[in-house]
């Protein structure tokens, strides 16, 4: 058991299951094609797994089984750490790594929740017409433009936005890279033409897990570098 544990909970298993979890998702990127590749950036990933046959998201599949011995192995490292070294060693070293790995865990739990909770629609729109989102909200296009070069190529596009039919004064501006977001759902404009636009639609419930994980796990590993680069600069024989 001790055995067992000693691997469950070493570096060597978490580098080897990465590896293992890069190998398969290259393998299945080039291996997926056709109506599958197109569909799965259309819909929540889960539900692409149960409508696909297997025979193309197999590696997905084992990319999920190796993602959640990838959990298991951060879980009881991290429980190994608070074991061993509670008491024994500084507060900013046992907080540097249980930052990383709780940042870790964060960003596998929001994927976890876009997978089963994303949205993703397109849709062709004109001035004049309404729109409803999912939740049933709806709002107007009231005026859509594009920018053209001297050559009279796209260069830019704006879409003005009515959030409330009830008071159809009220206009947002949507541009590239500038969407309008309501209850959740983003609307993005992806391309317009004179009096023709269209819009994205698009809903990513795990967005803030996300970017929390991402800031934790960025802040365990600059305290690792801190405390690390101050251990090199206490020791004599580094300077030396």
């Amino acid at each position: 058991m001790n055995r067992i544990w000693r691997l469950s909970s070493s570096i060597e298993l978490c580098l080897v299951l990465l590896l293992l979890i890069s190998c398969v998702m290259v393998t299945g990127s080039f291996l997926l094609t056709g109506e599958f590749a197109a569909a799965i950036n259309f819909m929540p990933l889960l539900v692409w797994l149960r409508e696909v046959p297997l025979s193309a998201s197999w590696w997905l599949w084992l990319t999920i089984v190796l993602l959640a011995l990838l959990v298991l192995n951060t879980i009881i490292c991290s429980s190994e750490t608070l074991w061993s070294r509670w008491g024994k060693s500084g507060l900013t070293a046992l907080l540097a790594t249980q930052l990383i790995h709780i940042g870790f865990l964060l960003i596998v739990l929001a994927h976890l929740q876009s997978a089963y909770g994303s949205y993703l629609q397109q849709a062709e729109v004109v001035e004049g017409m309404k729109v409803q989102l999912p939740n049933g909200h709806q709002f107007g296009i009231a005026r859509l433009a594009s920018t053209l070069s001297p050559m009279g190529i796209p260069i830019g596009s704006v879409c003005e936005l009515v959030p409330d039919l009830r008071n159809p004064a009220e206009r947002v501006s949507i541009s590239p890279n500038h969407p309008w977001f309501s209850d959740g759902y983003g609307v993005y404009i992806k391309q317009a033409e004179e009096n023709w636009a269209l819009l994205e639609i698009h809903r990513e419930p795990g967005a803030v897990i996300a970017l929390t994980g991402a800031v934790v796990f960025t802040l365990g590993n600059v305290l690792l570098i801190m405390m690390r680069s101050r251990s090199k600069e206490l020791d004599p024989a580094e300077r030396a």
